[in-house]
């Protein structure tokens, strides 16, 4: 009787409280929840129909991502993570849309995941913190953005909390929106407007079981609070904070509570421009720690040793001093270390030997971008568990030990960029049946194994530039590798035609530039997904081949490739980067290059192209456009406004005429603009300055440019490099050039202002822009240095007046050419101020007076030429000037005396009686004047006596012919001010 009122009991309380829940279970599924998750599904767009499964009664068995408490029936579990499985394509895959409140009913949820899927924008639904049996919530990855709801903090029972992004953004800026190229943009004052995800993280103090936390690249640089509030979290085992603009990391805890931690990883921050935090060495259970690229310094102390229990460590891409302290042989679990682009030196043999625990264990050893020296004998053999191997990029000397090729874990081997030398035998690669990535570049590695060597292994990756092979035909064993994808065998002493074998590989990049490679290509390249193809400087000769649509990058440059620009190109829709230079390639440019939407670079630079430019620039995406040393005629056509990208021009050495058009001031992204030996007409406009606003480089010599040269192009701040000289310029030099910003500071001005050009700018991928640039009277080629150029040439031109004294305040210039033209007056006296003037040429002009004695202060100077003037007076000396003994230097100059000349000043004689165009004459212009007539009116007086007295003719007229010459000069001065009054 008892058992049976205990079972109505039982009976009758379950079903009170399933009234009391409104809840009714059919078919394994509670209806209300069933009716919560069809109207979440509802409000999503599910295009890859992962939620097809949701239809039916039973929502527990046999609805996709759905999981239910075995005893209660509840729903507990819904994981929505996009695991990419949807037709092998992630967006097809990702749900959208929103999400509805209706989750709420599940008041029995406990994890919820919905990562990876494409919110398109929508905040954190706030409603999330009511869910109060969560224990498990994942929305990373799914393109939510806003602020971080703070009703989080509600949820007492987290235990795991994943909000990670793909980026850092919470909200985008709007003049980012429309924007295709964002490589050609600079983002910080665009980064400036993301706003952070939190004002602060106090409520996630409020979570005291959490376990897991990652808020990896959300904007928490409000977040001062973050250590003080992470503290707190006494079971914290795993923290993500990688890429979260955390803009302070104290260095110090009074206390550390959070001493469960495991994982810890707070790279990608700051940069917090301070020593390692004390408090790290308190966290004695980490075996994961990330600190790379931080922006931390100082030493790396001995604490560090008291991480006993890690297994990676990874320090990389900071700036600490010194050494790696001796305590890491303490560290007996390390399997994984990044040290790259720290800084340390020394020996390498004392960083890992006497090999220790800490490193017989290695898995991976990252040191690549330091300052080691030494050898690889006596410790590499021994890494037994080697995986992957990186120490590029260093000071290392030596051959390579054979012993390397018993580690059969090796995976990954980079010893590019460092000193080695020696031979490369087969023993090296014995047992390296896992290797996949082999760097060897940039060393003095000779490659020697037989022809008919068959490798152990199947490569992906291999680089050997400027190793040489022993011999010079293709290497045969690139045969077996049916794997490889990227291949650069740069510079590596091939030379030999390439065998057919060779383009059956599965090639994405390919470079076997710098060789002597000869021989045709095959009319076909069948390679359909190759990417790069760069074959310059060869041999190579016949025509362009039929090449794949996937094809991005092509150079051919410095080959004998002739032929007409044919249409293999146009079928290349995805072409960026086109580079054809220093071929035998004629005919003019077909109008289908104007329709390469993603052409960037464009070099056809030395070939024999003719005809005019096509009139179809439209909806271009150029950067640079090299066009020289060509054949090629006409006018700049109107269309050019079309490549409002444009970075480089360069039309130079070839036939174009006419006037700029007005439609180039419209590209006013310009930093280098190269026009030079051409027959361009008309007045230099004043649009060049007012608009070109980055022009750092503006060359126009040998052209036909006339009247005055514009005072607005000082309104150029990055302006570096001015060449005006072979034109008809006339008018005087603008006061104005005193204000070139980039000749003036090196770095940035008291207002913060960078004046200088990036050299990142001038060069792309294996494209650098070429400058042909005379200095110190000769011709030199400029490419990769050319934004270390600070040059103004006006020479060979009509200019007039004289030399603004206002020039001296450019500091940083390193060549001025003022010759060949009719400049005036005297030689600025603080010329002495342009302290890295390395040439100077004031030659041929109308100057007068003493030259300055502050070119003795300029210390870099290296030539000088002020022949063909009108200078006079003791030649200064001293310092650079002593060096530059050559009499040339002052030829032409009648009255300069002293050495390197052969003419030697008097006592008295140190300073010039002649000044410039200022001088008045009033003075001692009528002794003179004086002293000539006395020689008229006595003449005749005296004329007889002269004729017989043999000894006083001598001496006499000896005196009237210093005399004649002062007064012509006197004479010379005086027409020309009146001259100059007349026209004024």
């Amino acid at each position: 009787m008892k058992l049976y009122l205990l079972l109505f009991f039982f009976l009758l309380l379950l079903s009170v409280w399933l009234l009391g829940h409104h809840c009714i279970l059919t078919s394994g599924c509670f209806e209300i929840e069933r009716e919560a998750l069809l109207t979440f599904k509802a409000g999503i767009i599910d295009t890859g129909g992962r939620l097809s499964s949701w239809a039916g009664r039973d929502c527990c068995s046999t609805w996709k991502g759905v999981v239910c408490d075995n005893n209660t029936g509840h729903i507990v579990k819904l994981n929505l993570q996009n695991n990419y499985n949807c037709d092998a394509n992630s967006s097809d895959c990702a749900l959208r849309g929103e999400i509805n409140p209706s989750l709420l009913v599940l008041s029995h949820l406990s994890r919820l995941d919905l990562s990876r899927n494409d919110f398109g924008g929508i905040s954190i639904p706030k409603f999330i913190g009511s869910l109060k049996s969560l224990m498990h919530l994942d929305l990373s990855i799914s393109n939510f953005s806003g602020k971080i709801p703070e009703q989080l903090g509600n949820l007492s029972n987290l235990r795991y909390l994943d909000l990670s992004k793909s980026d850092f953004l919470c909200t985008t800026p709007a003049q980012l929106n429309n924007l295709s190229r964002l490589h050609t943009l600079n983002l910080s004052d665009a980064f400036a407007s993301y706003k952070p995800c939190v004002d602060n993280l106090s409520w996630l103090s409020r979570l005291s079981s959490m376990r897991v936390l990652d808020l990896s690249f959300q904007n928490l640089s409000d977040a001062t609070d973050w250590l003080e509030v992470v503290n707190t979290l006494h079971f914290l085992t795993e923290l993500f904070l990688s890429g979260s603009r955390l803009t302070n990391i104290p260095t110090s805890l009074s206390h550390v509570n959070f001493t469960s931690l495991k994982f810890l990883d707070i790279s990608d921050n700051g940069p917090f421009n301070t020593t390692l935090p004390t408090w790290l060495w308190n966290l004695t259970k980490l075996s994961y720690l990330d600190l790379r690229y931080s922006g931390l310094h100082g030493k790396i102390p001995d604490s560090l040793g008291n991480l006993t229990s890690l297994n990676m460590l990874l320090l990389g891409s900071n700036d600490f001093d010194g050494s790696i302290p001796r305590s890491i042989q303490n560290m007996c679990n390390l399997v994984s270390i990044d040290f790259s682009s720290i800084g340390i030196g020394g020996d390498i043999a004392e960083l890992v030997g006497p090999l220790h625990c800490s490193w017989k264990n290695m898995e991976e050893l990252a040191l690549e971008n330091n300052k080691l020296h030494g050898s690889l004998f006596g410790w590499l053999e021994e890494m037994k568990n080697l995986s992957v191997l990186d120490l590029s990029n260093n000071s290392l000397a030596g051959p390579i030990p054979s012993g390397i090729g018993r580690l059969s874990n090796l995976l990954w081997l980079d010893l590019s960029y460092n000193s080695l030398q020696g031979v490369i035998s087969e023993a090296h690669f014995a047992n390296l049946s896992n290797l996949k990535i082999l760097f060897l570049k940039s060393n003095s590695l000779i490659i020697d194994v037989d022809n008919k060597w068959i490798p152990p292994f199947q490569l992906q990756n291999l680089a050997l530039d400027s190793c040489q092979f022993s011999h010079p035909q293709f290497p045969a064993w690139l045969r077996w590798q049916m794997q490889i994808y990227d291949l650069t065998l740069s510079n590596t002493g091939i030379r030999d035609t390439v065998p057919e074998w060779f383009w059956n590989l599965p090639y994405e990049y390919l470079d076997l530039s710098h060789n002597q490679i000869r021989g045709k290509l095959p009319l076909s390249l069948q390679l359909t997904i190759l990417e790069w193809l760069i074959l310059r400087s060869n041999k190579l000769e016949g025509p362009i081949p039929s090449l794949p649509n996937s094809l991005q990058v092509l150079d051919l440059s410095e080959n004998s490739i002739s032929g007409p620009f044919l249409s293999p190109i146009s079928n290349m829709s995805q072409l960026s980067y086109l580079l054809l230079s220093s071929n035998q390639i004629n005919g003019s440019i077909p109008s289908y290059i104007c329709k390469q939407n993603f052409l960037e670079v464009l070099d056809l630079s030395n070939n024999s192209l003719s005809g005019e430019l096509p009139q179809c620039w439209k909806n271009s995406s150029f950067l640079i456009l090299d066009l020289s040393n060509n054949n090629l005629v006409g006018e700049i056509p109107s269309s050019i406004d079309s490549l409002c990208s444009l970075t480089s021009l360069h039309l130079n050495n070839n036939n174009f005429y006419g006037e700029l058009p007005l439609e180039l001031q419209h590209c006013n992204s310009l930093v280098l603009l190269d026009l030079s030996s051409n027959k361009f007409t008309g007045e230099i406009p004043t649009w060049i300055g007012e608009n070109l606003e980055y022009l750092a480089i503006l060359q126009l010599r040998s052209n036909m440019f006339v009247g005055e040269i514009p005072s607005e192009l000082a309104q150029l701040t990055y302006l570096q490099f001015l060449d005006l000289s072979h034109n008809n310029l006339t008018g005087s030099i603008p006061r104005s050039f005193g204000n070139f910003r980039a000749m003036i500071y090196n770095t940035t001005q008291h207002d913060g202002n960078i004046y200088t050009v990036d050299e990142t700018l001038f060069t792309a991928i294996d494209y650098s822009n070429n400058l042909l640039v005379v200095i110190k009277g000769e011709e030199y080629q400029y490419s990769t240095t050319i934004y270390l150029l600070k040059v103004m040439d006006l020479s060979n031109n009509n200019l007039s007046g004289q030399i603004p004294e206002e020039i001296v305040a450019l500091g940083l210039l390193q060549s001025l050419n003022l010759s060949g033209n009719h400049l005036t007056g005297m030689i600025p006296e603080r010329l002495g101020d342009m302290r890295s003037l390395e040439s100077l040429d004031l030659s041929l002009n109308e100057l007068q007076g003493a030259i300055p004695q502050s070119l003795s202060a300029l210390t870099f100077l290296s030539l000088l030429n002020l022949s063909y003037n009108n200078l006079s007076g003791r030649i200064p000396t001293g310092n650079q000037l002593s060096t530059l003994d050559n009499s040339s230097i002052y030829i032409g100059n009648a009255y300069l005396c002293g050495p390197p000349t052969e003419k030697n000043c008097s006592e008295n004689e140190t300073m010039p009686n002649v000044v410039g165009d200022d001088y008045n004459g009033s003075e001692s212009t009528w002794p003179y004047l004086s002293m000539g007539l006395g020689f008229v009116a006595g003449f005749w007086a005296v004329c007889g006596i002269l004729i017989f007295k043999e000894s006083w003719s001598s001496t006499y007229f000896q005196m009237i012919d210093r005399l004649y010459d002062k007064i012509y000069v006197i004479i010379a001065i005086s027409m020309r001010r009146l001259n100059r009054n007349m026209q004024g």
